[in-house]
């Protein structure tokens, strides 16, 4: 009997450690979810620099066509979240304080593939919070101006450069608008929206704050705001500029690339964008004007990649993140025309040096982000661009001057402080 108990104990256990081996064979699958639009970069990602080079470890992309913002809270808050999704920086703020991210710092610690030094050092302070990470970047934009060559040729006037001050802009502007708006009415000098995202980084080159010390918006009635604000609107005001709409253009992106604006400030995105509507324009980038303070600024805008704090694959995760941002892959993404990468390493890319106009558009809005800072605002997030975007809009109307304009987005955005609990 013993012999019998013995050698049926042995069948069983060979067989628990069978199927043990057996599924530890199993890949793990690792959930990641982005935006839908990203769908055929992502896969190929995966197929060219996860599969078969993360072993083990299976990766199903999840695309979002929904709202992905309110997808992610949601999820998050639900404990259902994917493995590892998009972190927008302009979103991350509430989320960080929620407790459903997970930090990375350990996985930094333990790692010698991804290091915190190896990425533009802007991209990782926009998502440390309290001295931890939380999301590695993956691309980044910043804004330039974006011009017309052909239009500045024909009337004679220099490109916009990256040393110009608000007035020598401003005066390059007014002079190339004469010349086409004179031939063609539909044509402005820029075409500028009354859009607090564009707008913001005018106020901060002039010595503006986002808050006070306080935490309060007091710091939006200030001259340093106000300055801006009149420097912004004057375009409009002195019919040098128009909104996009009132040419008929989705944005002001549209505008430029149906040679109905002769500057828009815009991000990286304009790239393939003007490569896909308008390949034959020759058209050139230049920093954002210089303040009267002697300063720049600008918005820097992330996305990178975060892992649920409730996430059962964790380590299998990182993996992921580390292979999606490694320099082979970010080198792919720089080749395509996709993104901007985040890896210090790929300053020195030969995509950087090639001189058509995409090229130089790149390395130049990749330059952009020295001294950026990051496009998040608190935890009101679009709360305060709308209140700065519907003050814009007022002077763009006429219904107030620039220093109404910032007091009264000072007043309302201390208002949906004070609600909040946020400032007394």
């Amino acid at each position: 009997m013993r012999i019998r108990i013995a050698f049926v104990v042995a069948v069983g256990l060979a067989a628990i450690l069978a199927l043990g081996a057996t599924s530890a064979q199993q890949p793990v699958t690792v959930m990641l979810a982005g935006f839908s639009v990203d769908t055929p970069v992502v896969q190929r990602l995966i197929d060219q620099f996860v599969r078969g080079r993360v072993p083990g470890v299976n990766v199903q992309w999840q695309p979002i066509t929904d709202d992905f913002g309110r997808f992610i809270t949601t999820t998050l808050a639900a404990g259902t979240a994917p493995d590892i999704f998009y972190l927008d920086i302009f979103a991350s703020a509430p989320l960080v304080r929620a407790g459903r991210i997970e930090p990375l710092d350990s996985y930094l610690r333990d790692s010698h593939r991804t290091l915190i030094i190896d990425f533009v050092p802007e991209l990782m302070q926009a998502f440390t919070f309290d001295n931890r990470v939380y999301a590695i970047p993956k691309d980044f934009n910043s804004l330039v101006a974006f011009y017309n060559k052909d239009m500045f040729d024909a009337a004679g006037v220099p490109y916009p450069a990256d040393d110009d001050t608000w007035a020598a802009f401003k005066e390059k502007i007014a002079r190339v608008h004469r010349f086409v708006h004179r031939a063609d009415p539909g044509i402005y000098g820029m075409i500028l929206n009354p859009d607090a995202a564009r707008f913001i980084p005018f106020a901060l080159a002039n010595g503006g704050a986002l808050f006070a010390d306080d935490g309060s918006a007091d710091s939006v009635n200030t001259p340093a705001w106000k300055q801006a604000a009149d420097y912004f609107t004057s375009f409009v005001r002195e019919g040098l500029a128009a909104p996009a709409s009132d040419i008929g253009a989705g944005w002001p992106g549209d505008a430029f690339a149906k040679e109905r604006a002769a500057v828009v400030l815009e991000g990286g995105w304009m790239i393939p964008f003007l490569r896909d509507t308008n390949p034959g324009l020759d058209y050139g980038t230049a920093f954002l004007p210089t303040a009267p303070t002697g300063r720049k600024a600008n918005f820097l805008f992330t996305v990178g990649y975060a892992m649920s704090a409730d996430g059962r694959n964790k380590p299998a995760a990182w993996r992921v993140i580390e292979a999606l941002t490694s320099p082979e892959a970010q080198e792919f993404i720089l080749r395509q025309g996709l993104a901007i990468p985040s890896r210090v390493v790929l300053q020195g890319s030969p995509v950087f040096l090639q001189t058509d106009p995409a090229s130089r558009a790149t390395a130049k809005v990749f330059s952009a982000t020295r001294g950026a800072v990051a496009f998040r605002f608190g935890l009101l997030g679009g709360d305060y661009l709308d209140r700065v975007g519907q003050s814009l809009t007022r002077v763009f109307n006429r219904e107030a001057t620039p220093d109404q304009a910032m007091e009264l987005a000072a007043r309302q955005i201390n208002e949906q402080l004070r609600a909040r609990g946020l400032i007394r």
